[in-house]
């Protein structure tokens, strides 16, 4: 790129200063010339440029809602999310249960006998005579390894403070099968304390404890509890075994949670199902329909100098609009599992407003729902869960209508595509940008020369003119006398 040496603007406003020269001030005749030449260029491609650059975020805002509408439709392909799943249980105060998975859970009554609660086993350390420790930091004589043995797993844990508080954080300090130890003041002065040693519940996750004393120097260890399974009968059929009182897989789909035993009482936990989940999934789809078709007016609509985005793709408005004919036609579209006379999503009551929004026919919805709720979920889903897209089964309509906004929004897809090319027009604005004002600033420098070489010549004839005009006055004095 040429480059104009700032002496050039000195020697300039020098030369004015002296009103040698012409008088003109040849740097800024420069420019307006050298701009006058570029600058109807330089603009148009800045314009360009901004525009290309704007619709890079229009394409992406645009992206984002067609995704929007796509997880929509996801969310009607498969058959077992269609139908809200709710749990009761007929003990609340001994008996809590939640859903874990709609998908899982089946609507249905399940008999559960508690007959035993699953528990940990505890043991207490105490002195060698099987007394408590006078306190929390008595020392301990020749203490130097606790060894811990819980499901075919041994760790000896090396003791370095040798008191109850010692023994404690070493056992925590080693976490096998999450076996804790805590230390119990027994009365409020802290002078008669024990070690409890704790494991996880469960009849398989008891342990022993063992240290390197031995004979009368050995600590006293008494179990105080010893570690059980949960035992339920699960209507009424053969013992169920667990080692959590909060498990997920006695009833599918359900989480439990156990709080006393009664091998008397029956707890009926069941799950009931209704219609809810489809509904809010077609007013959710509808809403983010309804969305797309504002954001697209707002992005291919009027510019606003406050608001780039607004107007960011106006320039571009049939594509768009094309975009927007694609998401027109899934109201159209046939299914094909229909079932029963539904076909499409006009069947259930979902229909076109002015404006090219969509509205839900609540009377028609809701008739539909009551006597053809199977035939509706078989038209939507192909009675599937997790069908892939490149399954060649039968689809469901909202798994051929997800393909179809795929195919916008891919890597490969339109508006991707189209994004890309933004991306690319910009790139090549900014490269045509910098040649043009390589051209720019190479016009001054010609001019500035020229210009330059002028002043010259003007200020020889300025110079001639003067010495003539002496030369005239000497000799106009000397004949004068």
């Amino acid at each position: 790129m040429a480059e104009i040496s700032t002496t050039d603007n000195i020697g300039s406003k020098i030369t004015m200063a002296l009103k040698a020269g012409s008088g003109v001030d040849i740097n800024e005749l420069a420019t307006s010339l050298s701009e006058a030449e570029s600058m109807p260029t330089i603009n148009a491609v800045t314009a360009k440029k901004a525009s290309a650059t704007v619709s890079i975020s229009g394409y992406g805002v645009l992206k984002t809602g067609v995704s929007s509408l796509k997880a929509k439709l996801d969310a009607l392909q498969d058959r077992d999310t269609l139908l809200s799943k709710s749990v009761s249980t007929s003990h609340s105060n001994s008996t809590d249960a939640e859903i874990s998975s709609q998908s899982l859970a089946k609507a249905g009554t399940t008999r559960i006998i508690i007959h035993t609660l699953a528990r940990p086993e505890v043991t207490e350390v105490l002195t060698a005579g099987g007394a408590d420790f006078s306190s929390a930091a008595a020392s301990i004589s020749g203490l130097t390894t606790v060894t811990l043995t819980s499901d075919s797993q041994s760790s000896a844990i090396a003791i370095s403070d040798t008191t109850p508080r010692g023994i404690v954080a070493a056992i925590n300090a080693a976490n096998l099968n999450g076996i804790t130890a805590r230390t119990l003041n027994k009365n409020s002065s802290g002078t008669a304390v024990s070690i409890l040693v704790e494991g996880t519940t469960g009849a398989n996750n008891s342990f022993t404890i063992t240290t390197n004393l031995s004979g009368g120097a050995e600590l006293t260890r008494t179990e105080k509890q010893a570690a059980q399974d949960l035992k339920l009968k699960v209507n009424n059929l053969e013992w169920v075994y667990r080692d959590t009182n909060s498990p997920t897989d006695v009833i599918e789909g359900v989480q439990l949670r156990f709080k006393t035993a009664s091998t008397t009482a029956t707890r009926n936990i069941v799950v009931s199902s209704n219609s809810s989940g489809l509904k809010d999934s077609i007013d959710s789809f509808i809403e983010t329909y309804n969305d797309l078709v504002t954001l697209t007016d707002y992005l291919t609509g009027d510019k606003d100098a406050d608001d780039e985005l607004a107007g960011s793709l106006s320039s571009d408005k049939s594509s768009v609009n094309l975009l927007l004919s694609k998401t027109r036609s899934l109201l159209n579209l046939t299914s094909a599992s229909a079932s029963n006379g539904f076909s499409n999503l006009r069947d259930i009551g979902i229909s076109s407003i002015l404006g090219g929004k969509l509205k839900l026919q609540e009377s028609v919805y809701a008739a539909a729902v009551k006597t053809n709720f199977s035939d509706i979920r078989t038209m939507l889903t192909a009675d599937t869960n997790d069908q892939p897209a490149s399954s060649l089964q039968t689809r469901g309509l909202a798994l051929d209508a997800s393909i179809i906004l795929e195919a916008l929004v891919s890597d490969t897809g339109s508006i991707t595509t189209r994004k890309t090319t933004a991306e690319t027009a910009v790139t090549r604005y900014a490269d045509e940008l910098l040649k043009l004002q390589e051209r720019l600033d190479s016009a001054k420098q010609r001019y500035l020369m020229q210009f330059a070489a002028m002043e010259t010549l003007v200020q020889r004839s300025k110079n001639t003119g003067d010495y003539l005009t002496g030369q005239f006055k000497a000799m106009e004095s000397m004949y004068s006398k």
